[in-house]
């Protein structure tokens, strides 16, 4: 089986990779004009340098550079390991991030050096690079996958435990045969036997914790991995011990608490594992938290720009309606907590904060948040600025500045958070929003904080990038025709 001869396939996986870089070279070297123009000429919104090219000779020094930062970066993005859990995803990700990498190293060697050489030449080259490492790499994936799916290239893996835990992993198992794993049985560790549990699942338990160092020998097992560590954990110990004396690779699940959505990962802090917990998105996710982030920057600078003749009129409109600043600045809570200043234009009479008080008994809201129908504190102006949200505008500079994001939980007021249940504190697991599910289900129509809190609670356990964009687009009509607001 190939994964036997684990080191040799590594090494071919690099020699294929340098292979490719090289090929991307030649390739860039020989048909740049004609990829340049017929593919990104007319997409590019600045001119590219179409001059002849020096001789070949003058650009060895950019696949010098390219080749050592190409191999390093794609080693620390994992791009050698065992391919058998990766996703294509995964796959795109280390091939592009290799390839900026590459493009800014390339680009600062020259720089230092004060090299001229064409920067069509370069951008191109590593976006070919990457292109043929992502498509090798899609290639092999599924050709594994398809290999292993009819049997071949598998893994034997023994689970220990029989608990909910160890069911679930197995039906993980069984749900993706191309990850060409075998389950070949179970082994029940507990004194009073649970292998009742399960038979029904078309496995069967095949050890105790006194055959296990046994049934290593006698079956060919290339994995265990252990569950119900909590609950197991000096047995478990102890049968980790024998495995890798056995030369048997250990693995325990991670998932040592019941969570809920939240996701785990491990790392290294220097030689020690760690078990990270995430109850937002994490680590695994930081390719679509920095194009999250991109998205904020550019369309924030984007309406910011075009924006421009509403923060000149506004303004204004306000000076000459009611007395007090342009701008209403209050302290908010962010991300993890942290506390940043919040801009709108101001919407309320200037002592509003003051009046506040007063008014705490008309709150319309059930919760720590304060909703009024008609509030007297409220100007001309500022109920129409409210009802198509132009009060919240200048928040477009808090999302340039990173208090905030286009899309997430709006932030709240640090004694709101005071009465927060323990649970509601997990809104302050991403960074707050300009728009948010509540934006867009009705806002001033739910009256109660408890709707309003699990609608951003199921927001943050389900976020993805698309789920952002959805959410833009849905906030659009409530905008402009003022939905759900007062």
């Amino acid at each position: 089986m190939l994964k036997t001869y684990w080191r040799v396939v590594s090494w071919a996986e690099r020699a294929g990779d340098n292979f490719l870089i090289i090929l991307s070279f030649i390739l860039t070297y020989e048909f740049r004009d004609v990829f340049v123009k017929s593919i990104f000429y007319k997409l590019l919104p600045f001119p590219l340098d179409l001059n002849a090219l020096a001789d070949i000779n003058s650009y060895f020094l950019v696949l010098g550079v390219a080749l050592p930062v190409y191999n390093a970066s794609l080693s620390i993005l994992g791009a050698y390991k065992s391919m058998r859990r990766q996703s294509w995803f995964q796959i795109l990700r280390s091939s592009f991030v290799s390839s900026c990498v590459a493009f800014l190293a390339i680009g600062s060697f020259l720089f230092l050096l004060k090299i001229d050489l064409s920067r069509s030449f370069v951008a191109l080259f590593c976006f070919v690079a990457g292109s043929l490492l992502f498509l090798e790499r899609f290639i092999v994936l599924h050709f594994l996958r398809f290999y292993r799916i009819r049997g071949k290239n598998f893994r034997n893996i023994l689970i220990v435990g029989t608990g909910e835990q160890a069911r679930k992993l197995y039906f993980e198992i069984l749900g993706e045969p191309e990850l060409g794993i075998r389950v070949q049985g179970f082994v029940d560790v507990r004194e009073t036997h649970n292998s009742s549990a399960i038979y029904d699942l078309g496995a069967r338990v095949i050890a105790s914790k006194e055959t296990f160092e046994s049934t290593l020998k006698k079956h060919t097992i290339d994995e265990v991995i252990f569950t119900e560590i909590l609950e197991l954990f000096p047995i478990i110990q102890e049968l980790s011990e024998i495995a890798v004396d056995e030369g048997v690779m250990v693995t325990f699940t991670a998932d040592l608490f019941s969570l809920g959505f939240v996701t785990s990962e491990v790392s290294n802090f220097g030689k020690i594992p760690v078990i990270h917990y995430h109850p937002a998105p994490g680590v695994s996710d930081s390719l679509s938290l920095f194009f999250k982030r991109s998205i904020d920057l550019i369309f924030s600078s984007i309406l910011l720009f075009l924006l421009i003749p509403v923060f000149i009129i506004v303004p204004i409109l306000i000076k000459t309606t009611s007395k007090g600043p342009v701008f209403f600045r209050q302290k908010r809570v962010g991300l993890n907590g942290r506390i940043f200043t919040l801009l709108k234009f101001r919407s309320m009479v200037i002592n509003a904060e003051e009046l506040l008080i007063k008014l705490k008994d008309k709150n319309e809201m059930q919760g720590p948040v304060f909703k009024m129908t008609n509030d007297p504190r409220i100007t001309k102006l500022g109920a129409f600025l409210r009802k198509y949200s132009i009060d919240e505008l200048p928040q477009l500079i808090n999302v340039i500045r990173g208090d905030m994001s286009l899309v997430g939980p709006r932030p709240p007021l640090p004694d709101e958070v005071d009465q927060y249940k323990r649970k509601q504190r997990k809104r302050l697991s991403m960074r707050p929003g300009l728009t948010c599910t509540w934006q867009v289900s009705g806002r001033s129509n739910i009256l109660n904080f408890e709707d309003w809190a699990k609608l951003d609670l199921e927001y943050i356990d389900n976020w993805s990038l698309s789920r952002d964009i959805k959410l833009l687009i849905k906030t659009i009509p409530v905008v402009l025709f003022g939905n759900g607001a007062r």
